[in-house]
C-alpha cells in the first residue's frame, strides 16, 4: 500500500509526546484529515485511502496519542478533548493546513466529534466533512458499554487470536469485510507485550477519562450549529450511538447536510466496502463540482 509513516513533537501537560500518521498519494493532492474512532487508528482508513488517491486526493491518517504508533501519554487524565484538539491543531499547522477551507475531514466516531468542534469554529481549516456514525450528541447507554469495553484489559497469544475476537465483535458492526481485511485490521490492532502474548494497540489508561470526562458527553450541539461547509452525516442501520432521533434533532437544529445509511451495520460502518468507499468518493466528486 502506498504511504509513508511520518511523525512530528506536540506537546501535553506532562512534556511532548509523538505523532504518527500515514501520508497517502501526492504532495499536491488535494488534502484530507482522516480521524478514526476511540479504539482505532491511522489503519482504519486504509482501503479507503488507497481509492481516493486514484482519484487526485492526498490522506492523512492519524493515530491519536495512545493509539497504535503514537505516543502513550503519562497521565491518563491527559487522554481529553483539548488535547485530541491541541493534537489535530498541531498536525495541521505541521502540514501547512491552517488555513481557512484548506483541508477536508473524515471523522469516525470519536473523530467526528473532533470534527464538529473544529468545523464550527471562525477560520475552520475544514472545507467539508464527513461524519462516521456520530452527531453532536451520544446516548449514554451506549457510552456505557463503551466505557464496559476499554476499561478491560485483553490478551492473546496470537494474532489470529485477536482477529478471531474482533470477528465476533465487531463483526456484528463494522458490516461485510472479506478475510483480507479481518487479517489486514487484526494485524495493525495487535500490539505486542511484555510477556510474549499481545493485546489491542490502544492504551488501556483511555478509559480512566470516562469516569470523569466521558468522550462524548461535551455539548456539541452548539458548535453543531454554527457549521456551514458542506457535510456528509453517515450512519449504520443498526447504530446505537447514532439513533435516528438524534439524526432527526441534527436536521432540525443545524445545517443542511447529505445523509447515507448502510444496511447491515451497527456502530460503525467499516468505510472498507466497495459501496461505502464508492459513497464517499461520489460525495467529495459531487461537492468538489457544485462548490
Amino acid at each position: 500500500m502506498g504511504y509513508s509513516e511520518k511523525t512530528f513533537q506536540s506537546a501535553n501537560p506532562q512534556g511532548f509526546h509523538h505523532i504518527v500518521y500515514n501520508d497517502w498519494g501526492e504532495p499536491n493532492g488535494k488534502p484530507i484529515i482522516c480521524v478514526h474512532g476511540l479504539t482505532g487508528n491511522g489503519h482504519d482508513f486504509d482501503y479507503l485511502a488507497e481509492d481516493l488517491i486514484t482519484r487526485g486526493y492526498r490522506l492523512i491518517c492519524v493515530d491519536l496519542a495512545g493509539r497504535s504508533r503514537s505516543d502513550f501519554l503519562s497521565d491518563p487524565m491527559d487522554y481529553n478533548y483539548d488535547q485530541y484538539f491541541k493534537d489535530l491543531e498541531a498536525l495541521m499547522a505541521h502540514l501547512n493546513l491552517s488555513e481557512p477551507n484548506s483541508v477536508d475531514w473524515i471523522g469516525i466516531s470519536l473523530g467526528g466529534l473532533l470534527g464538529i468542534y473544529l468545523a464550527s469554529l471562525p477560520g475552520s481549516p475544514i472545507k467539508r466533512l464527513i461524519l462516521n456514525d456520530v452527531g453532536p450528541d451520544v446516548p449514554k447507554s451506549a457510552l456505557d458499554f463503551i466505557y464496559q469495553v476499554v476499561s478491560k484489559e485483553y490478551h492473546f497469544n496470537s494474532v489470529d487470536e485477536l482477529e478471531q475476537r474482533m470477528r465476533e465483535t465487531r463483526g456484528l458492526t463494522w458490516g461485510s469485510m472479506t478475510d483480507e481485511q479481518w487479517g489486514h485490521m487484526a494485524k495493525h490492532n495487535a500490539r505486542p507485550l511484555d510477556n510474549g502474548q499481545i493485546t489491542y494497540g490502544y492504551d488501556p489508561q483511555i478509559a480512566e477519562v470516562f469516569k470523569h470526562e466521558p468522550i462524548g458527553t461535551i455539548d456539541l450541539w452548539p458548535s453543531w450549529e454554527k457549521i456551514s461547509c458542506p457535510t456528509l452525516l453517515i450512519r449504520g442501520q443498526h447504530s446505537v450511538v447514532l439513533p435516528t432521533d438524534i439524526v432527526d434533532r441534527m436536521r432540525e437544529k443545524g445545517p443542511d447536510f447529505d445523509f447515507i445509511e448502510f444496511e447491515n451495520c451497527g456502530h460503525v460502518p467499516s468505510l472498507m466496502a466497495p459501496d461505502q468507499i464508492e459513497a464517499i468518493a461520489s460525495w467529495l466528486n459531487t461537492t468538489q463540482t457544485s462548490s
